[in-house]
């Protein structure tokens, strides 16, 4: 009988002339699923991980190629899924301060005229989706005072300086305000939640120049976050 002999050259395994693969260090207590899960898990493929992968793959007879190429397929899905929930998320907080702004109108004298929504695909648009976010009328002894609402609503900024539109549409605005010949305002909520902010104030859209504020400009446009809108139709003021 011949004594079995033990070799290991460069993860071969050579028992008595016999040539058995033997995984490397680094792979040997993982198995393909395992490695996959864990890349998944991470959200990124690096190059070490797919070499891991690649010889993981060959240990098992698996088609490593094949493997690589769904790996990267289902992490590019994963990324384009995570960005939309991002809009999304975006969009409900935009839509929870609109329905905010909204109940600040009591509906014994307001009546919206248009709700319009920010809806598009591949560059293509309504019109509406330029306007701003609510145009509104205050009816009153039988006459219509219409206005214009924007909304916008931003977690608690860093810094001195708070962004409430970029300047294309305060131009937009400043436009449709022009057009309509009625004025536009945006109500800007700051912190807390879009349904609940912790600050609000009223921006009359023919006062601003920048569609930038430092915070200490604010001052003058702030609304008591839990009390209704009041619209004067003879000095055209949002309050």
């Amino acid at each position: 009988m011949l004594p079995i002999s033990l070799i290991i050259l460069g993860g071969i395994l050579l028992v008595s002339g016999i040539v058995l693969l033997v995984k490397s260090k680094s792979i040997k207590n993982e198995s393909l699923t395992q490695a996959i899960a864990a890349v998944k898990a991470d959200g990124t493929l690096t190059p070490k991980e797919e070499r891991l992968i690649r010889e993981i793959a060959i240990s098992e007879g698996k088609d490593a190629e094949l493997t690589i190429r769904q790996i990267k397929s289902e992490l590019e899905e994963s990324q384009e899924d995570s960005e939309t929930e991002l809009i999304d998320v975006n969009q409900k907080a935009g839509f929870d301060f609109e329905k905010f702004v909204i109940q600040k109108f009591d509906k014994k004298y307001f009546k919206i005229r248009n709700w319009a929504g920010d809806k598009y695909v591949d560059g293509r648009y309504a019109d509406t989706t330029t306007q701003p976010d609510i145009q509104l009328s205050l009816n009153l002894r039988g006459q219509s005072y219409p206005l214009a609402v924007e909304c916008k609503w931003r977690a608690e900024p860093k810094g001195d300086f708070i962004r409430f539109a970029n300047d294309g549409q305060l131009e937009r605005y400043k436009a449709f305000e022009k057009q309509e010949n009625y004025p536009v305002f945006i109500v800007l909520g700051i912190g807390g939640k879009a349904s609940d902010p912790a600050e609000l104030y009223i921006l009359p859209v023919q006062e601003l120049n920048k569609s930038i504020l430092h915070k200490s400009a604010l001052g003058k446009y702030w609304k008591k976050v839990d009390s209704d809108f009041f619209y004067d139709q003879e000095s055209n003021t949002l309050r």
